[in-house]
Formats: structure tokens, C-alpha cells, sequence
């Protein structure tokens, strides 16, 4: 039986689709990923599935019930609990107190009872304890019963977070980014946690996470997204294989988008970049030798809050040259831009700069010395006409408002726009005034983070035209960027992030003809299928199925494996897996 169906849903915010005629099972005691890159609408459909938002059509269903008008917490009373990417733990309370507190509210329990002793509140309690001591055994939480939440480490916060939503008796667990800022060693302890809890509790799971090792190797089923649609969908090997998932992942256009995406009529960058520094075009390493490293970070820490993203992260740029940085989201690669230039504080590690140590410097002292920085998103003030835009980064750099123009000459459109507001333009010419304004700084490194994230194809190429444009008249960038392929093609060298370290380096070339390599450090490697842990829990059914009471029994009696192989025969032949079950139950009838 089907605990959670998923039919036709569709949210939109104003001209923007979230998500498009998307259809999901999961059945009972099974763990489902959901995954896909940056935009894709897993957040959008997990806020659905959860209450948080409202679809525009379609339908969710929880063992049998329409979810339509429930609220948030009469789907937790149902059964449905989840965990938040954003630590959302009560940082002054104690471990049993955080999972204390969502037993005793399923409990209902009053002061009035509590305060009269009645039976029914001391029962109560002492469930509320065992339970408790239940799930801290289970997830390894003993030793920490008594400390402070707020005083934990981020992986052992992770774990209170589960704990929490297993002590609200979840029939189902959505769980959001749980290896979020985990290291290798943590994420594989998590992994095996994942299967302890599933048949220590009898509950199944809604997996969305960016560490593809997790989800390649606790997952029975995996449904990938890209765009508000369903890409692909199957188990672990087969997804890890489909040529369209690693395309999505890699940033590769997939023929059906080059040919929806619309032509650009005018060019979007010139051939030039007027008033920047000139250098003879030649290799970037040669550049190098007459320059030198122009940055250097050396065994750098950083993160937000109790949460440690990245760890001894070693690189170099040289003068003139382009070094992407390209890994799995959540790897590490924004935290270690922002860290270099200032926006966080670097917890460990030197950073140098154009010989000067600028570890842990206000960001504005980092500009003034050549590095700019165009975050995620564009970091744009939306309200602010382009001009006005770009006369900031003039004033900033203390030069001359005619210098205007030049970035004019490099953009034409955004002449015709330039008494528009920022807010009103398209993505791609947001991307060509964050990218004029940092020309305008005339910067010795430009980094530049997401470039061509929910860009047209045709828009992204001209902009990596771009890339190699700076490189050619001697500013060196460094790219953190989704279409990988595009990267490489531009880049001198390349590290590969994973984990919230730096696993590889090494010139982009080689990286190119090693797909592999790239492709398993974003989808992570599948689990051999001997190893799988057989569990009392049914696969994914995709059809209808007609004799339900026969595939429950099924659930519980056959391993996963077993019974998914059955629903993926039914399915190629067009029959539902009751009927198939039964065709095979009675061959075994006549052969005895």
C-alpha cells in the first residue's frame, strides 16, 4: 500500500513554475530520495508535502487521506514529522528535554493534571522517559542527555534535530539536508543511523540532500528533478547512470532546452574590456612566472555559527590565470568564496593576497587591494537603476564617471536599460550589471560565484566568452559555477570540493577527458547490491494497483528488493503487480 501519493502537483510563484505535473510514491518502511540540482523544486515540494505551502493543482494523499486543507499540525498529528537544513533546536534546553517536549504535546497533557498527580499524567510521563531513552540509544545520544543543545557539536545537533522528529510517533520522516556541514566519517555514521532508525521505529523516510554518497547508499528509490519536473526516477545504480541526471547535474543543456531557449538578437559582451590592464595573450602559466601566486589560502576554516563548512582548504590562483572550483552542493564551494573575501570570518587557516595577509580584513579593505567578488545571486540592490548602479562601483573605486561608457562598450544592452531598475531586468543582463560594476573596479582577481544559475544556454556561453576575455588582458578569476563542462572548457585548473574539502586538483584538460571522476563526485557511488540491508518494507509502486490488500501482505513478507523487481516486471507489461503476484503465487502452487 502506497503511504504517500503524489499526483499532478503544480506550484506557482506569480510568472515563475515551481513545480509541473509532478507525481511521487513512497510506500511503507521505504527511504526515498529526492534530489536534483540548485532550482529544481525539491524545497517547494517538500513544503507542500509538509503544509508550508499550498499547491496550485494537483494532489497529495497520506495513507489514503487527501492533505489538501490540513494544516501543518494536523499533519503531524497524522503522522508526517520532518527535520529543518537550518538547525531549529532549542539551544537552552538539554537533549532529553528537546525530545521530551514534542512527547509530552502529542501526550496532551495540562498543568491541572500534572499538578493534581492524576494517573493518566504519570503514565504519561513515564512513557514520555522511556521513549526518550528509546531514541537517544538508538542514535547514539546518551552521553549527551544532559548538555546543552546549543552547546553541541553541528553533526551531534544533527542527530537531536532526527531524534526530535522520531519522539513525535512519525509514521513518515521528511528529512531536510541532514549531512548539511557533515564531514565523510559523520555522514557515513548517519547513513547507518538512517537504517537503525528505520526498523528500530517502523517509519518510512523523505530524503532531500545534496551528499549524493548518503543518498546513493541508504535509498531503496530515487526521484530526480530538474526545473519543476521529474527527470528521472529509479534505484540508486540506474539514477547514478542515466546520462540526462548527469547532464542536469554538470549543467549541461539537455537538446529539448538549447532548442526551447530563446535567440539573443545583440551580442552580449564586445570583443574588448575597455580600461582594464593589458597583458600580451599568452598561457596563463607564463603569466604566472612573471607575477607570481596572486592568491594563496593555506589550511583555511570556516562556517556559520556552531556549523563547521569548510576544512583545511589549500589553493592558489596566479596571476592571469582561471581556476574553477566545482563539486556537489553544499561541498563548500560559496562558504570558501566568502571566506576569502571577507563576508565570513575565516575560523582558521591565512589567506594571502597580492602578498598581503588579508585573512579575516573588512571586506571593503579586500576590494581596495583588486578582489572582487560577485556573490550568488548577484548581490544587486533591485530598487537601484543600472546606472546608478555602476556609478557606485566608480565612486567606490575612485574614478571618473566618463569610465562609464567603457562598461557601456563591453554591455551595449545595458545602455538601452540604464534608467531601469535592476529588479525589473531579466537574469541574464542582472548577471551583465554585476559583472559591469565589477569591471568598473578594475580588479586584479574577480570571483565570481553561480554565474550562469537560471540562465538561458545561449546567455551562459557569451558570458563564459567573457571569462576567457578577463583572462586574456590579465585579471585572474576564480569560478565557482553549475555547468561544469563550460568551466572546464574555460579553466586553467580545477578542485573538486567535496565534503567541505578539497578531494582533487588538477588542470582542467585532464578533468575534461575524466568524466568519471566528475561524475562520482556529484552523484556519489551506488551501494553493491549485496550489500543492501534487507528490511521488512515494500519498493516504490508507479501503477495501479488492483488486489491492495495482497501487495500489504507482500510488503511485510518479501525483502524491498524483492518486491520492487515485481513492480518494475508488472509495470513493463502493462499489469498490475496484483495480478502478476498472483500469476506467480499460483505457478508455485502447481509446481508443488
Amino acid at each position: 500500500m502506497t503511504m504517500l501519493r503524489i499526483r499532478n502537483l503544480g506550484v506557482r510563484f506569480g510568472g515563475v513554475v515551481a513545480l509541473h505535473d509532478v507525481s511521487l510514491d513512497l510506500n511503507r518502511g521505504e527511504i526515498l530520495g529526492l534530489i536534483g540540482p540548485n532550482g529544481a523544486g525539491k524545497t517547494t515540494l517538500f513544503n507542500c508535502i509538509s503544509g508550508l505551502i499550498a499547491p496550485n493543482e494537483g494532489t497529495i494523499h497520506f495513507e489514503g487521506r487527501s492533505l489538501r486543507f490540513a494544516p501543518p499540525h494536523e499533519r503531524a498529528r497524522r503522522g508526517i514529522a520532518r527535520t529543518f537544513q537550518n538547525l531549529q533546536l532549542w539551544g537552552s534546553m538539554t537533549v532529553l528535554e528537546n525530545l521530551q517536549l514534542p512527547i509530552d504535546a502529542i501526550a496532551r497533557r495540562n498543568t491541572l493534571s500534572d499538578a493534581l498527580g492524576l494517573p493518566f499524567s504519570a503514565y504519561a510521563e513515564r512513557a514520555a522517559s522511556e521513549r526518550a531513552r528509546a531514541i537517544l540509544h538508538a542514535l547514539d545520544l546518551g552521553r549527551y542527555r544532559d548538555r546543552l543543545a546549543a552547546d553541541l557539536p553541528a553533526g551531534i545537533q544533527r542527530r537531536v534535530e532526527l531524534g526530535r522528529a522520531l519522539a513525535m510517533r512519525p509514521k513518515l520522516v521528511l528529512l531536510d539536508e541532514p549531512a548539511a556541514g557533515l564531514d565523510a566519517g559523520e555522514t557515513e555514521h548517519l547513513a547507518k543511523l538512517l537504517h537503525t532508525v528505520r526498523e528500530r521505529f517502523r517509519v518510512s523516510m523523505l530524503l532531500v540532500d545534496h551528499d549524493m554518497s548518503l543518498v546513493m547508499r541508504v535509498c531503496d528509490y530515487i526521484y530526480v528533478l530538474d526545473f519543476g519536473k521529474v527527470l528521472s526516477r529509479g534505484e540508486p545504480p540506474v539514477v547514478r547512470n542515466d546520462q540526462k541526471v548527469i547532464a542536469a547535474y554538470l549543467g549541461e543543456p539537455t537538446p529539448e532546452l538549447l532548442e526551447a531557449s530563446p535567440p539573443v538578437p545583440e551580442p552580449v559582451i564586445t570583443t574588448t574590456i575597455p580600461s582594464a590592464p593589458h597583458l600580451p595573450r599568452t598561457d596563463a602559466v607564463e603569466v604566472a612566472r612573471a607575477t607570481g601566486t596572486l592568491l594563496e589560502v593555506t589550511g583555511m576554516a570556516a562556517g556559520y555559527g556552531h556549523l563547521e563548512v569548510i576544512r583545511d582548504i589549500n589553493l592558489t590562483v596566479q596571476a592571469g590565470e582561471v581556476v574553477a572550483c566545482i563539486g556537489a552542493n553544499g561541498a563548500g564551494k560559496t562558504t570558501t568564496l566568502r571566506a576569502i573575501s571577507g563576508v565570513i570570518r575565516p575560523r582558521a587557516g591565512r589567506v594571502t593576497f597580492g602578498g598581503h595577509d588579508i585573512t579575516g580584513a573588512r571586506p571593503e579593505r579586500i576590494s581596495r587591494l583588486g578582489l572582487a567578488h560577485i556573490p550568488e545571486g548577484r548581490g544587486l540592490f533591485p530598487r537601484l537603476s543600472v546606472e546608478d548602479t555602476l556609478r557606485l562601483a566608480v565612486d567606490a573605486a575612485a574614478g571618473k564617471p566618463e569610465r562609464l561608457e567603457a562598461a557601456y562598450d563591453v554591455f551595449p544592452r545595458l545602455k538601452q536599460r540604464r534608467r531601469q531598475a535592476v529588479g525589473t531586468l531579466s537574469g541574464g543582463e542582472q548577471q551583465m550589471v554585476a559583472m559591469a560594476r565589477a569591471i568598473l573596479t578594475q580588479p586584479r582577481l574577480l570571483m565570481i560565484d553561480e554565474m550562469s544559475q537560471g540562465l538561458a544556454p545561449t546567455i551562459v556561453r557569451q558570458l563564459f566568452q567573457m571569462v576567457d576575455l578577463f583572462r586574456e588582458q590579465g585579471t585572474a578569476v576564480l569560478l565557482v559555477e553549475q555547468f561544469v563542462e563550460s568551466a572546464l572548457a574555460v579553466a586553467d585548473r580545477a578542485y573538486i570540493f567535496e565534503h567541505g574539502s578539497i578531494a582533487h586538483e588538477a588542470p582542467a584538460e585532464e578533468l575534461r577527458r575524466d568524466r568519471g571522476l566528475i561524475s562520482g563526485s556529484y552523484l556519489g557511488s551506488a551501494p553493491d547490491s549485496t550489500e543492501a540491508i534487507e528490511v521488512a518494507a515494500n519498493g516504490n509502486g508507479h501503477h495501479r494497483v488492483t488486489d491492495p490488500q495482497l501487495m500489504e501482505i507482500l510488503s511485510m513478507k518479501v525483502p524491498a528488493e524483492v518486491k520492487r523487481a515485481l513492480e518494475e516486471r508488472a509495470e513493463r507489461e502493462g499489469r498490475s503487480a496484483g495480478a502478476l503476484a498472483l500469476e506467480l503465487l499460483e505457478e508455485v502452487n502447481h509446481s508443488q
